[in-house]
């Protein structure tokens, strides 16, 4: 079974003040009557909205009319050519949500970043704090970077979109050419592969995101092709091959090994990510000569207590149980491995292992 882990990495968010327009989705069911009537005429005029809806066509319809152009300037209603204005895909949606986009002209501050795990790039938009007489003094502009729109942000323009930080779907509808850039902030995006999960953290606080639909398996076969490893992996038993010589005491016993994968992590078209360590892959030998290495080590590692010759017969078949497939393995028998495991140097005491071999060979347990 493939272990879970999580892919991690920054994101750069530019912060940008501008003076524009923009439309926020609100309720507003007075403006419902108007689309309805729209939609089942086809095609509605000020003085047909003022005399059906309104009840007086000469004196309310300039009203009528300031109400059909905010309308319009929604997205719900298009103006014709020969006067008169006509229901949009977005008003149908407007209808079936009983909302509509309501504009408005002042100063705004958009975050907003580039990121192919992110749904769109708008993370905020808000109001901007109204600056003081002294920062709109000429003297003082000096310290304001006035700059052409970022492209992530030019692509925002016209889109209606649900800011990721949370708020109403908002729309931006005017964008000037010079904006104003401040300070950049940074977010996080963390993927927990196995649950699905993605979140954005900014300013602490963690935001769900639609995770990608690649499956934990597809994204750790691709870990390992960036770390060269994809030849030594068998997917149908999901074990990773490795070389005795190459594995850490513990790994050995555990049949497991933690692998850590550099910086930058490519992975597809999803980007690059941090170095991340995966823990407990299982593991098994890659050659025949390394699963009796292994073996080998795993006996003798197994010797705990005296090597009588039932339980020297269990722990030889525990040490060669994961290498299946390179059976039979050449193991030592209980006499050569009491041998090998003596002393080199004349009066040296015994290990553990050498006492309880040696200890079973004499007394012939």
């Amino acid at each position: 079974m493939i272990p879970a882990f999580d892919l991690t990495r920054s994101i750069d968010i530019r912060v940008t003040r501008f003076a524009g327009e923009v439309a926020r989705e609100e309720k507003r069911p007075e403006m419902m009557p108007f689309l309805l009537m729209a939609r089942d005429h086809g095609a509605i005029t000020a003085d047909l909205v003022a005399g059906e809806l309104l009840g007086a066509p000469e004196g309310r319809r300039q009203i009528a009319r300031r109400l059909l152009e905010q309308l319009e300037r929604s997205g719900a209603l298009e103006a014709q050519e020969k006067g008169g204005w006509t229901l949009t895909e977005a008003g149908h949606e407007a209808l079936e949500k009983k909302t509509v986009f309501i504009a408005e002209r002042g100063s705004w501050e958009a975050w907003h970043a580039c990121d192919p795990l992110l749904p769109h790039g708008l993370i905020q938009l808000k109001r901007a704090n109204e600056r003081s007489a002294f920062e709109e003094n000429k003297s003082d502009m000096s310290k304001f970077k006035l700059n052409s729109p970022h492209p992530t942000l030019e692509t925002l323009k016209g889109n209606a979109l649900d800011p990721i930080m949370g708020g109403a779907r908002q729309r931006i509808d005017e964008l000037p050419n010079k904006v104003e850039m401040c300070k950049p902030t940074t977010g996080t995006l963390s993927w927990e592969v196995a649950k699905r999960r993605l979140t954005l953290t900014v300013d602490e606080k963690s935001f769900d995101l639609p995770a990608p639909t690649l499956s934990q398996k597809a994204t750790f076969e691709a870990l390992l092709r960036t770390a060269g490893l994809a030849k030594d992996w068998d997917a149908e038993t999901e074990v990773l091959h490795r070389s005795f010589t190459d594995l850490p005491d513990a790994s050995r016993r555990n049949m497991s090994e933690d692998v850590t994968f550099p910086s930058p992590v490519r992975l597809q078209k999803y980007g690059d990510f941090d170095q991340i360590t995966v823990c407990g892959i299982d593991i098994t030998a890659r050659t025949r000569s390394d699963a009796e290495a292994w073996a080998d080590w795993r006996l003798e590692d197994n010797i705990d207590e005296i090597a009588c010759s039932r339980r020297y017969a269990e722990w030889r078949e525990q040490a060669s149980e994961p290498f299946a497939e390179f059976m039979p393995l050449d193991l030592p028998s209980r006499a050569d491995l009491a041998a090998r495991t003596q002393p080199t140097e004349t009066g040296a005491k015994l290990s553990a292992v050498a006492w309880n071999l040696t200890a079973a060979e004499d007394w012939n347990l």
